[in-house]
């Protein structure tokens, strides 16, 4: 039974190592690059998720001009990380601006 347990807190633990580090999902939009932050809502905040796609853009030399969307993609982000929420960069207006919704 130890076993089992101690190989289930592994399996979780590497899960959640694999799936809570935010990445760009795709390089950029036709509007040019954007940042796609994976995120859990339960135990991430609006601003923690705005400064990782600051981040993001900045890689860029850009800074977030505004919210492209969002929305639930588990298989995509992970299911530690199941929303994900996709950012403008650059000075150009964002398709379809949005604030984030928890």
């Amino acid at each position: 039974m130890t076993t089992r347990l101690l190989a289930a807190a592994l399996t979780l633990l590497a899960l959640s190592a694999c799936s809570t580090t935010p990445r760009p999902l795709v390089p950029d939009t036709t509007q040019g690059p954007a940042s796609y932050v994976c995120y859990s809502s339960l135990v991430s905040s609006p601003d923690e998720v705005r400064a990782i796609a600051e981040r993001q853009c900045g890689r860029w030399g850009m800074p977030v001009s505004g919210v492209i969307g969002q929305s639930f993609s588990p298989f995509r982000c992970g299911v530690l990380t199941p929303t994900v929420a996709a950012f403008q960069c650059g000075g150009g207006a964002p398709p379809m601006a949005a604030p984030l919704a928890f």
